[in-house]
């Protein structure tokens, strides 16, 4: 980012290698290519979009607003009433609850599974609800001593939409638990204040009233969250954040991860998402996430941010930031949202890394950009997704492309013919050979969107949202360690007699046993023909109910070597059906040792030391003496995450800890320490 500033924190990784992002971010100014006046948040979306496919989605509570006068004639509301929109809808009760003397909010909204769109919207009186507890023991929140205005009112409006397109009122009570009167007018200033939500506040103008709300003279919102940070770093050395400001001294982007963070990432690191679907929430919270999967297929986190900014420079900065403190370790795979600024900071950060877009985010896109198209073919959406989904090789996928918009006379679309000519960077044919730890079965590993909704994460600052966060990251990490015990003390019931399930329920994690249990359950219904003999065996393999997808799996006798045309190992880290099939015919009674990817393992958090780039050991220069200190903490975290797991493995890691301790300061004292300086 041109005008941007970094403060760099108080820890950080060194990196090994002279061409990696050094993290301790030094502080330098720079020209401001940002217009100061502007907000860089996006407008909220209309509704919650819900990656489901039938049925009914989950509610959200939205804002409390000031009734606003709408059009609509006298008279109350009524049961079977109608409307062309929600909006229409909320405009009516508006304004019958200010001529009655009441203030109006939105409640909840109920999305479709079939189409994603919104069925229900409920309306409710600003004095619904009962007033929230607060912390007795958060002495560092400021709150002003006030009474809520929530008293439990169950005054409400609901209205469904029906076949025709009309909202109906479904639901509707009139009767209040409070005293009525003339709604109160908000000031220009309230109506200003309201209008901006917390987050809006963290790029500023440059007038006084502004820098009182970024890092200027007065603190305010982001001064407030840099301070919980600080509180953080302080409790615990390994908390990492860094801070991006403009020239005005105003914060633009921030970023922040926990030791735990890290520490997965060097388990699980080898395919990230950088996710930013919160978005999508109606308070359009800009917090993005660096997101993974571990080996239970629980997501986990690797890092977050919130990023009011979203320019090349900025996310440049943002990526190397978080590189360099994941001590210059690039992921295999890296997903992102369709979006070419990302796309453009992701190739100058992760240069040999295989970077996508999100196939969910395209699919979301299209039904913005071919509402058009939908409802006049109704059967294009599914032709759309078979075309995408179930492509084996590039030339069906080509081909099937070709037939699609010339079936549906598209050929002109523009935005068809805009994803066709990046169909290389979302397409799954294009990097089914590249690992990006994703499973078609599911459940499917859902989005930080999803992950705030289902954790009820709502807040009215940045330092509440923060807080509920590591809430519920911590509830997730408790989830990770319970998986792990389970997984140590049951036994999966077997389907078959077949070696290769028994060894594979020794050594997967449940969640991934059972994925590889289907496959091998269901290569009984392939048939297999040999078409080539020799040191390299081929095979075609087809599904006795569709024979006419072929697939072809290749066996080299030298070396053990075993592979599908369809890459599913490669692309999720499993073995196929298809490779089962014919592991019998090959003699293959147990897993190769290349075939059992260590990340889905009951162990693949076992590796407690590492010794990577050993050669830092011998240099006594200042980079290598951090990069041994560092080293030295990520081992220490993983040993006290370990051994705080219970009170007889603390008093274990505890006495383990003396001991190490005492030969450290043994060898310093000997003539090993007086030699080596």
């Amino acid at each position: 980012m041109d005008s941007m500033t970094t403060l760099g924190p108080t820890l950080g990784f060194e990196i090994p290698h002279e061409s990696d992002v050094d993290p301790l971010m030094p502080i330098h100014s720079q020209e401001s290519h940002l217009e100061t006046e502007s907000l860089l948040v996006s407008a909220p979306p209309e509704s919650l979009v819900e990656e489901q496919e039938k049925g009914i989605g989950v509610a959200m509570d939205s804002d409390t607003q000031i009734a606003s006068v709408g059009t609509g004639d006298h008279q109350e509301p009524v049961l079977g009433m109608e409307f062309d929109s929600p909006e229409e809808s909320r405009a009516f009760y508006s304004a019958y609850a200010a001529r009655i003397g009441f203030g109006v909010r939105n409640s909840k909204s109920f999305t479709s599974r079939v189409d994603d769109t919104v069925i229900m919207r409920r309306f409710v009186c600003s004095r619904q609800g009962r007033p929230s507890k607060k912390d007795p023991f958060d002495l560092s929140k400021k709150r002003r001593n006030r009474v809520s205005s929530r008293e439990g009112c169950k005054a409400m409006l609901q209205v469904n939409r029906r076949e025709n397109g009309k909202w109906a009122v479904s639901r509707c009570v009139l009767e209040h638990c409070h005293p009525l009167g003339i709604a109160p007018k908000a000031s220009p200033s309230l109506q200003k204040k309201l209008a901006k939500k917390p987050w809006e506040l963290i790029v500023n103008s440059t007038n006084v009233e502004s820098q009182q709300n970024g890092l200027g003279a007065g603190g305010g919102v982001a001064q407030s969250l840099l301070e919980y940070f600080k509180k953080m770093q302080a409790d615990n050395p390994a908390f990492f954040y860094s801070v991006q400001v403009d020239r005005n001294n105003c914060v633009a982007n921030l970023f922040w991860a926990d030791a735990r963070a890290r520490m997965a990432y060097s388990y699980f690191g080898d395919a990230v998402v950088f996710d930013m679907t919160c978005k999508k929430n109606k308070r359009v919270v800009p917090l993005a996430a660096f997101t993974g999967v571990n080996h239970h297929r629980q997501l986990i986190v690797f890092g977050s941010a919130f990023m009011t900014d979203e320019s090349e420079a900025s996310f440049t900065w943002l990526f190397e930031t978080w590189l360099a403190l994941m001590s210059g370790r690039r992921p295999v795979s890296f997903v992102t949202a369709h979006n070419e600024a990302m796309a453009a900071a992701s190739f100058k950060v992760f240069p040999t890394v295989r970077h996508r877009f999100c196939k969910r985010d395209i699919f979301h896109k299209c039904k913005e950009k071919l509402v058009s198209v939908y409802s006049a073919n109704p059967s294009f959406k599914g032709e759309f997704k078979k075309c995408v989904n179930e492509s084996e090789s590039i030339e069906e996928f080509e081909s099937g492309w070709k037939l699609l918009v010339g079936k549906h006379n598209l050929d002109l679309n523009g935005w068809l013919r805009t994803l066709y000519a990046i169909r290389e960077k979302w397409a799954p044919v294009y990097f089914r050979n590249i690992f990006f730890a994703e499973i078609s079965a599911p459940p499917k590993i859902e989005t930080m969107h999803k992950f705030f909704l289902r954790h009820s994460i709502t807040t009215t600052t940045l330092r509440d949202l923060v807080t509920q966060f590591d809430k519920a990251m911590a509830g997730q990490y408790e989830g990770e360690v319970q998986a792990d015990i389970a997984g140590s003390h049951t036994r999966p019931v077997l389907k078959t007699p077949s070696p290769l399930e028994k060894q594979a329920s020794d050594i997967y994690t449940r969640a991934i046993f059972d994925l590889f249990q289907e496959e091998l359950v269901e290569s009984s219904g392939f048939l297999m023909e040999k078409i080539e003999d020799g040191v390299i065996n081929k095979f075609r393999v087809a599904s006795i109910q569709d024979s006419s997808r072929i697939y072809l799996v290749t066996y080299n006798s030298s070396d053990k070597k075993i592979f599908c045309s369809c890459c599913m190992f490669e692309y999720s880290g499993i073995l196929c059906r298809h490779i089962f099939r014919v592991s019998l015919a090959v003699g293959l009674a147990i897993l190769p040792e290349d075939y059992i990817l260590r990340r889905w393992t009951k162990n693949a958090k076992s590796n407690i030391l590492s010794y990577e780039h050993c050669a830092m050991v011998q240099s006594n220069c200042r980079k290598a003496l951090s990069w041994r200190c560092n080293d030295l903490c990520r081992d220490a975290i993983r040993f006290a995450e370990e051994g705080a797991t219970s009170a007889a493995i603390y008093k274990v890691a505890k006495g383990a800890l003396q001991k190490a301790f005492s030969e450290v300061f043994a060898a310093k004292r000997g003539p090993f320490f007086n030699g080596a300086r």
